[in-house]
């Protein structure tokens, strides 16, 4: 008999890059989370689905050491509230509650002025798959061997590249937290009702720096999650590594 609602397999990799001299991104999977690491090798856990699941990346920004609490910080709310969300209601609550904690944090302590952080992911429970993000953080629907982005980038529009590679800015609209004057307003959608989907989540460090035909022929090419998420990883690290790397890959089964 299979578990009531199902079960979630993710595959998760975290890295510092080859120059950066550590790691501020983090990331969430149900009630774990992984950060300031630098791993080589994915790891994969398979979730029940008896209770919602969140899974997600956060890239910090703000300088040293402040981008590493701020995405920290996102994580573990994200994991600690991940079992009571309904839907977009809830996520859109809790991503405003964790930018006025990350802002007051600021406040309090002044080396820590600016600090902030991305955040992109889908919570998966028994009413539906949504997905969110703030920054430019991504999340992409898996069809197939295609990736659809359903994340949407809260950085400048940019002219087309000439050459077929991404183009990357480092300026963001929105974080969670941050210097941002204007309030900040989470990106939340429904992707499909309670059912079987696959979800790519990854910080910039590999939507800058792999193209978006390379991405798919990646995971098209690799005959597992785990072999898949290395591959990416690598991907990125072959063109620079310039920055933090962290990657997951969602299947609802």
């Amino acid at each position: 008999m299979g578990v009531v609602g199902g079960e979630v397999a993710v595959t998760a990799l975290t890295h510092r890059g080859a120059v950066r001299p550590a790691n501020e991104d983090a990331v969430v999977v149900g009630a774990l989370t992984v950060a300031s690491a630098n791993m080589t090798l994915p790891a994969r856990c398979v979730l029940p689905l008896g209770e919602p699941v969140i899974a997600a990346v956060a890239d910090g920004l703000g300088g040293h050491a402040a981008g590493e609490i701020a995405s920290e910080h996102a994580v573990h709310r994200m994991a600690e509230m991940g079992p009571r969300l309904a839907g977009p209601d809830d996520l859109d609550i809790l991503l405003k509650n964790i930018d006025e904690e990350i802002q007051e944090h600021a406040t309090q302590h002044t080396e820590f002025s600016g600090m902030g952080t991305t955040v992109a992911g889908v919570l998966l429970n028994t009413d539906g798959n949504f997905w969110f993000n703030v920054g430019d953080s991504r999340t992409y629907r898996l069809e197939g061997t295609r990736l659809r982005q359903i994340s949407q980038d809260d950085s400048p529009p940019l002219p087309p590249s000439e050459d077929g590679k991404p183009v990357s800015t480092n300026f963001i609209t929105q974080s969670l937290g941050g210097s941002g004057a204007s309030a900040m307003t989470p990106h939340v959608g429904r992707d499909g009702d309670a059912g079987p989907g696959a979800w790519l989540m990854c910080s910039d460090g590999l939507s800058d720096l792999v193209a978006h035909d390379d991405m798919e022929r990646i995971i098209a090419e690799a005959g597992s999650d785990e072999a898949a998420v290395h591959g990416l990883w690598q991907a990125a690290m072959e063109a620079s590594g310039r920055d933090n790397i962290s990657i997951l890959l969602a299947r609802r089964l």
